[in-house]
């Protein structure tokens, strides 16, 4: 399961309406801000639009609807000559249609299970940040020598990674394969990291090459200089407060949805070349939630 979540403005608007309006399921017209040829747009369509944007604290939240409710208007204007010219009708705009329901309903979904989790106190957020110093009294910044690359394309693939040590023994791998790859010096922040990540880094020999995955491919990583920085102290309690959230919501989500998604996956069927990447298969977890490894164990 996909470990963050956001209770988004589109959420919230949607929400906002289905417990509005007049009984006979009509709009208010007290509810109603402006028309453009007779399409109404509604306040709640105008505190979507204005939570969206993300408004700048302090702004004045008058100017802001204003300014919201002319790009309502410029959107409506502009998409009626779009339905006019048969954009509508279009194979483009079919598939952008459907993706957009599916994010937005999975974003409903997600925000349904966040909103049923009970909100941390500031002694379970004291006790998280005890737990794990690594992320916070004794936070860690690692100055690494790193290569991002693509992941490998099969399981066989991912295998001969195995017998590589070095970086410059990964370089002329990817070379040799004709992979693009970027090799330069980074910094690994422990206290971005989840806490079962951060103890199998720390308990590797030193210089030794290890593997992360991340949402842009993997990192092959060698450590070259450790500082300890402590977190501070109002950063190291939103931080605590977000990962308990995040906790709770893993857990709720998993408990509601991994039997669903393990069966409904199970009855997939891929064309040739489609199916999952090898280190995501029989796993619900994305290559960015699993652990670091060693070079040797990343392809076992």
């Amino acid at each position: 399961m996909k470990k963050w979540f956001l209770v988004t403005a589109v959420a919230a608007a949607a929400l906002a309406v289905s417990g509005c309006g007049s009984k006979d399921g009509k709009l208010d017209k007290g509810q109603v801000v402006a028309s453009v040829d007779g399409d109404e747009i509604t306040i709640f369509e105008l505190n979507a639009e204005v939570q969206a944007s993300q408004v700048p604290p302090g702004t004045d939240r008058k100017l802001a609807e204003q300014l919201a409710l002319q790009r309502i208007i410029e959107r409506k204007i502009l998409s009626k000559i779009a339905r006019e010219q048969k954009l509508d009708k279009t194979p483009a705009f079919l598939i952008q249609e459907r993706r957009a329901d599916e994010l937005i309903l999975t974003t409903m979904l997600r925000d349904k299970i966040a909103g049923g989790i009970a909100q941390p106190t500031d002694a379970e957020i004291a006790q998280y940040q005890a737990a794990h110093p690594e992320r916070f009294a004794q936070r860690k910044i690692y100055s690494v020598e790193q290569i991002l690359f693509p992941p490998p394309t099969s399981a066989d693939k991912f295998k001969q990674f195995a017998p590589l040590k070095t970086l410059d023994q990964l370089a002329a791998k990817l070379t040799a394969d004709g992979t693009q790859f970027r090799r330069a010096p980074t910094q690994i922040d422990t206290a971005a990291l989840p806490p079962e990540i951060i103890g199998k880094i720390a308990a590797l020999p030193a210089a030794e090459m290890f593997i992360l995955p991340t949402q842009q491919g993997l990192t092959a990583n060698v450590i070259t200089a450790t500082t300890v920085q402590p977190l501070p102290a109002d950063q190291a309690r939103e931080l605590a407060l977000n990962a308990l959230r995040n906790e709770r919501f893993s857990k709720a989500a998993d408990a509601q949805l991994n039997e669903r998604l393990k069966k409904a996956r199970a009855t997939v069927k891929y064309q040739p070349g489609y199916q999952a990447p090898p280190q995501m298969q029989g796993s619900a977890t994305p290559p960015a939630a699993s652990p670091a490894v060693p070079a040797d164990n990343a392809a076992q």
